[in-house]
């Protein structure tokens, strides 16, 4: 748990052609996870880093992997469901 909100930097409501490209399991409880709606980056105040969201259709967050650096977060994006760097929308 973090001790303050994340800032959002960049999000993607993912689409018929940001389909899983099987490179990646992501498990919850031994159970694998749905593919997310929506992809988000975010960083924490407290940290250097930045972490890729998985969030489903209503935004929860379905799990996260963290990156050092923002273009490492859209190439693990890219890598698991072919999204391209102009796909996503800066939020600030």
């Amino acid at each position: 748990m973090h001790m303050n909100e994340p800032k959002l930097l960049y999000h993607l409501r993912l689409t018929a052609s940001h389909r899983p490209t099987g490179n990646t399991r992501h498990e919850r409880d031994g159970a694998q996870l749905p593919p997310p709606a929506l992809l988000r980056i975010v960083q924490f105040a407290e940290e250097r880093g930045y972490y890729l969201f998985y969030c489903d259709e209503t935004g929860a967050e379905l799990t996260d992997t963290y990156h050092d650096f923002v273009e490492q977060a859209m190439a693990q994006a890219n890598w698991e469901f072919n999204v391209k760097t102009e796909d996503w929308t800066r939020c600030h």
